[in-house]
């Protein structure tokens, strides 16, 4: 269903990135990206288009927060639907991220059930909102 989706996984941990990749090809994704922060992950989305970005609350250089505002200050990123992952489920950090206009979080460690639930979610919204333009 969601073979022809490309997806960006943005984590300064490579393991991290590695369960995340494995549970998106689980899905039948085929076109994963990884970055290791997100600068990087700026670079990569400039240069190609992207159904969703999975990105760590923290990394070096250019954290998850960061990532997310400054692809909202792209016209051509700001649509791309967005995850933010975290080891933090605090209410009040998950209440500032959605101020910023962050809706989704999976907070680590997550269970394949509810990593495939967020990714559904994600990707068949966007889907629903693309077809409604």
């Amino acid at each position: 269903m969601f073979s022809i989706c490309s997806v960006l996984i943005v984590d300064d941990d490579s393991f991290a990135r590695g369960i995340i990749r494995h549970h998106l090809r689980r899905l039948g994704i085929k076109n994963i990206f990884e970055a290791d922060d997100g600068e990087q992950a700026l670079a990569t989305l400039r240069s190609a288009k992207m159904q969703l970005v999975i990105a760590d609350r923290y990394m070096p250089t250019l954290n998850g927060l960061e990532l997310f505002c400054g692809m909202q200050t792209d016209p051509d990123l700001k649509d791309t639907p967005f995850i933010m992952i975290t080891m933090e489920g605090c209410k009040m950090k998950i209440a500032d991220a959605a101020k910023l206009g962050i809706h989704h979080y999976l907070v680590k460690p997550f269970n394949a059930e509810t990593f495939d639930k967020k990714i559904h979610e994600v990707l068949l919204q966007s889907t629903a909102e693309t077809a409604g333009e």
